[in-house]
């Protein structure tokens, strides 16, 4: 049995329950930075109401938004060892060569870029596997626009599959969902994938195994004593 994620919602109890009623195994809330720094303790106590209100697997993690490479590696640091995982949002050239730099970063959302650019060339896809890291694409971003940027949008992650499919590093596929109008059922996430010019197997694995092999490497870093040192349970 294949079991499907939404690993990047925001903090709502119904967008919750949308997709544990859509069959949904897993998904993981990701919370600003900036939202951490001033209130973690009404984020993580509201986090845990929210994990004891469903049966689905519920994962939270830190989303690190910034425009400045050294700030992204000065906070990126400074969250390693205090979140199970890390996103970094990308779309800068600068920026998006840092993330793929930092094994401590999980994941790097949307990485494209404003010159019509995925924001992944050959070298960044050898970086994003030796480092582990995953990108994220979201269904929203592509709801949410409409003719020509929407055309260069699509452009862009077909670029991505074409690299990922020559490089095999990690791709998964979210929805992105603020509300419960944005939560999407498995099948309508798949159909959507059809936007691609990639097989279903690609998409079907962006919204499943991929994201498992995300959910591991959470473990691991917690079973990692240091670097080379793991803790056998």
């Amino acid at each position: 049995m294949t079991n499907f994620y939404d690993f990047n919602i925001q903090a709502n109890e119904e967008v919750i329950e949308t997709l544990e009623n859509f069959g949904f195994r897993g998904a993981c809330i990701f919370y600003d930075s900036t939202l951490l720094d001033n209130n973690k303790e009404d984020v993580l106590n509201e986090f845990d109401m929210l994990k004891e209100s469903t049966k689905m697997e519920l994962y939270h993690g830190v989303f690190i938004n910034e425009t400045n490479p050294q700030l992204l590696t000065k906070n990126v640091l400074r969250y390693h060892q205090k979140s199970d995982i890390i996103m970094a949002n990308g779309g800068r050239e600068n920026i998006n060569r840092t993330a793929c730099q930092m094994p401590q970063i999980d994941i790097i959302n949307e990485p494209y870029t404003s010159n019509n650019h995925s924001g992944i060339n050959h070298i960044l896809a050898r970086m994003l596997v030796e480092n582990n890291i995953t990108i994220n694409i979201s269904y929203r971003s592509i709801l949410n626009n409409r003719g020509y940027y929407k055309s260069k949008l699509l452009s862009q992650i077909n670029q991505l599959f074409t690299l990922q499919e020559k490089y095999s590093f990690n791709t998964i596929i979210t929805s992105g969902s603020k509300s419960f109008y944005d939560v999407k059922s498995v099948d309508a996430m798949l159909m959507l994938g059809g936007l691609f010019d990639t097989d279903k197997k690609t998409i079907e694995d962006s919204l499943s195994t991929n994201v498992e092999d995300v959910i591991k490497n959470i473990q691991n870093k917690k079973d990692s004593i240091v670097d080379g040192v793991k803790l056998i349970r």
